[in-house]
């Protein structure tokens, strides 16, 4: 009966290091995707700091160059009231 229970107990022992075996390696596995998932999100994160800084560009020079013309616009505005004014105020002197 002693050799029946040492059998039974060396093939559980058995069972359980072959399970062992297998979660080990789903655990390296498991942890082999969460650093590609680390670079994959690190990469992502750089890609949309990236676009970030493309877009504040693209803002910025498109608000400058609305901001310009409209100054261009209204100096000529006031240059054309000045030569109004100019022209007015030339036959009265």
């Amino acid at each position: 009966m002693a050799e029946a229970d040492d059998s039974l107990m060396l093939a559980i022992l058995r069972e359980l290091r072959a399970e062992m075996r297998q979660q080990r390696m789903l655990l390296l596995q498991l942890s082999e995707a969460v650093h590609r998932l680390e670079r994959r999100f690190g990469d992502i994160e750089r890609r949309i700091s990236d676009t970030r800084a493309e877009i504040e560009l693209m803002l910025k020079a498109e608000l400058l160059g609305s901001l310009t013309h409209f100054e261009t616009q209204m100096d000529e505005r006031i240059a054309r009231l000045e030569d109004r004014v100019s022209a007015l105020e030339r036959p009265h002197s």
